[in-house]
C-alpha cells in the first residue's frame, strides 16, 4: 500500500532486532503517534502496543512508504499505532452499489484475508477498495468482479486469454533483477501491466526457537527444508538464491501446515505473510516454539494486473490508479484500513 499518511521524511538509522516470541509490556496506546528511538523494532514496537511481537503487520498497514525494510525502523519516525483485535470501535461505512452492466471484468479469489475473502465485509480489503477506486469522484462505471477460488487459474488462462480485462491482488516481482527470476515469475514480468500498489505486506520467516537466533543472512539458510504454502509466489525466494538447489522446497497445504510442521520438526523454515503468521502462530499455540527470523523479511506489494497485449488495460489501469490515489489523499483509504484490519 503507498497511502499517504501524515508522516514525514527520515534517515535510517541504526536498529535492533527483537527475536523473541514472548510478548513486551504493553506500554504503548493504541489510535496515537509513536516517535520512535533509537533501538526500536517493528517486532518490539507491536510486543508493546498489542503484547504480541509478530503482531506488526497491522502497524505496516497503516504507515504506508515509511519503511524500506520490515528490520529497520529509523530513528524520529511517527508511525501511527492502530487499535487492532477490537481495541476501536469499527467505523460504519456505506456499502457499495456494483453496476450490473459487465463490459469491464474483473476477477478475484478467495480465502485470502484480509485482503479477499467471501466471508468478510465488502469481499474484503482489496475487493472493496477495488470498487471504491472505479467509482471514485462518483463516477459511472461498467464493470463487475467475479470470484473464482482457483487462483491458478487466474492469469492464464483466464485473463492471459480475454476472458477477463483486470485480475486482483497479486504480487509484483522484482523484475529489474529478471535474471535472478524462476519462468513464472518472469512471466508476469513480460505480459502483466500493474496498478499502483494496492498493499504493501511484510513477507516474513519463522524457524524453530533455538534455530532462528543463526540465521541472519540467505546463505545460512541454505541446505534447510522452506516451507511455502502451495500456490504462493516465489519471486521474492529467487532474488534471495532461497531455490532448489541451494535450498529443499516444501509446498504445504496451507499456511497452517507450514507451521504444524516446523512446530514437528519436519521443516526447518516457514516464510508466508506477516499478518497471516501472526494468525496461525496463535491458533496453533506454539508461540514459545517459533520465532521470526526477521533478517530475511522483504515488503511486497498486492496489484491489480492485466495483460500488456489487451489494449483496453492501459486505460483501465489509469482510472483505477486515479481512484486509488484520490482515496489515500481524501483519506478514504485510511478508513478502509480501521474496517478490514481491526478484527
Amino acid at each position: 500500500m503507498k497511502s499517504i499518511i501524515r508522516i514525514g521524511g527520515f534517515m535510517l538509522g541504526a536498529l535492533t532486532v527483537f527475536m523473541s516470541g514472548a510478548a513486551s509490556a504493553q506500554s504503548i496506546s493504541c489510535d496515537t503517534i509513536y516517535k520512535t528511538k533509537r533501538g526500536d523494532s517493528l517486532s518490539r514496537i507491536a510486543g508493546q502496543a498489542y503484547g504480541r511481537t509478530t503482531a506488526y503487520q497491522a502497524i505496516f498497514d497503516y504507515n504506508p512508504g515509511v519503511l524500506s525494510s520490515p528490520s529497520q525502523v529509523p530513528v524520529g519516525v511517527e508511525l501511527y499505532i492502530p487499535c487492532v483485535g477490537g481495541g476501536a470501535p469499527t467505523p460504519t461505512l456505506t456499502n457499495i452499489v456494483v453496476p450490473k452492466s459487465s463490459k469491464t471484468k474483473i476477477l478475484t479469489g478467495s480465502e485470502y484475508p484480509p485482503y479477499v475473502d467471501a466471508g468478510l465485509p465488502e469481499g474484503g480489503f482489496s475487493h472493496e477498495l477495488i470498487n471504491r477506486a472505479m467509482q471514485f469522484d462518483s463516477a459511472s462505471a461498467d464493470y463487475r468482479i467475479d470470484t473464482i477460488n482457483d487462483w491458478g487459474s487466474h492469469l492464464q488462462p483466464l485473463i492471459s486469454d480475454g476472458a477477463y480485462d483486470l485480475g486482483f491482488p497479486w504480487f509484483k516481482p522484482d523484475c529489474s533483477q529478471a535474471n535472478k527470476l524462476g519462468d513464472a515469475s518472469k512471466w508476469r514480468c513480460d505480459n502483466l501491466r500493474f496498478s499502483e500498489a494496492l498493499h504493501e505486506v511484510v513477507v516474513t520467516f519463522f524457524a524453530s526457537t533455538e534455530a532462528a537466533e543463526s540465521i541472519r543472512s540467505p546463505e545460512d539458510a541454505h541446505g534447510m527444508k522452506i516451507c511455502r504454502p502451495r500456490g504462493y509466489f516465489t519471486h521474492d525466494l529467487e532474488v534471495i538464491g532461497l531455490v532448489p538447489p541451494a535450498v529443499v522446497r516444501v509446498a504445504g497445504a496451507s499456511p497452517k501446515d507450514c507451521f504444524e510442521r516446523l512446530a514437528s520438526g519436519e521443516i526447518d523454515l516457514v516464510t508466508v505473510n506477516a499478518d497471516t503468521s501472526d494468525s496461525v502462530i496463535t491458533e496453533l499455540g506454539i508461540r514459545d516454539k517459533v520465532a521470526e527470523v526477521i533478517n530475511l523479511a522483504s515488503i511486497q506489494t498486492l496489484h491489480a494486473v492485466g495483460m500488456k497485449s489487451n489494449p483496453r488495460t492501459r486505460i483501465l489501469l489509469l482510472r483505477l490508479n486515479k481512484g486509488l490515489i484520490g482515496l489515500r489523499d481524501d483519506g478514504t483509504f485510511r478508513t478502509l484500513a480501521a474496517k478490514h484490519l481491526t478484527n
